[in-house]
């Protein structure tokens, strides 16, 4: 059984390094959708559009990998 931070790793890992960048640099280190469109060369208006469709394809990615949301 995976633990929720390899399954995580995992799905992270699956996506293109560009996708990938903007949940690091949004979720692990902490930036502004002004600071990642800076560092991504990207208008700030794409990053939160990018950032909602990624996250769908993350939790679509774990949830086919058998992750159950806790009840909210």
């Amino acid at each position: 059984m995976f633990v929720v931070g390899d399954l995580l790793a995992e799905a992270l890992s699956q996506l293109p390094e560009d996708k990938r960048d903007v949940i690091l640099l949004s979720y692990f280190l902490g930036m502004t959708d002004r600071e990642i469109s800076e560092q991504l060369n990207v208008v700030r208006q794409a990053i939160s559009k990018r950032r909602s469709g990624i996250l769908k394809e993350l939790r679509e990615y774990l949830e086919k990998e058998g992750f159950e949301w806790p009840e909210t």
